[in-house]
C-alpha cells in the first residue's frame, strides 16, 4: 500500500536524519537547531515505526532449505583419489568443496546461508 509523503514529514526526516549524523544528544542538537526536543523526538519515533512498518511489508518471503539426497555415483574402485563434492542448490546454482576443505569454514558458510534462507 503506497502511503503519502507530507511536506512535514520529508523536513522532519531530514531533521532526524541530521541529527542521528551529529552524534549531538538530541537535546543540544534540538537546542542548536531551535528546535522542540519533544516534537523532535515524536517525529524520531514516528518515521522509525513507519520505516519499520514498510520494511517488513517489503521483505521478501523467506525461502526454505529443500531435503538434501545423497547420490554415490562413483565407479566401484575409484575411491583412491578424493573427488570434489558439490551441492547444487534448488535454482542450479552449485557449490564445490574440493579434497582437504576446512570443514568447520563449511560449517560457517552453511550457517551463514541458513540465516540468509531460514
Amino acid at each position: 500500500m503506497a502511503t503519502r509523503t507530507t511536506k512535514a514529514e520529508r523536513r522532519w526526516r531530514r531533521i532526524v536524519e541530521k541529527w542521528r549524523r551529529s552524534g549531538l544528544p538530541a537535546r543540544a542538537f534540538a537546542k542548536r537547531h531551535r528546535i522542540s526536543p519533544v516534537t523532535m523526538y515524536w517525529w524520531s519515533s514516528r518515521l522509525g515505526r513507519q520505516d519499520a512498518a514498510h520494511d517488513s511489508e517489503c521483505a521478501p518471503a523467506a525461502p526454505t532449505f529443500l531435503p538434501v539426497e545423497i547420490i554415490d555415483d562413483a565407479p566401484s574402485g575409484s575411491m583412491s583419489a578424493p573427488m570434489t563434492l558439490e551441492v547444487v542448490l534448488p535454482r542450479g546454482e552449485v557449490i564445490r568443496v574440493p579434497p582437504g576443505a576446512d570443514l568447520a569454514q563449511l560449517g560457517r558458510v552453511v550457517a551463514a546461508l541458513r540465516g540468509v534462507f531460514e
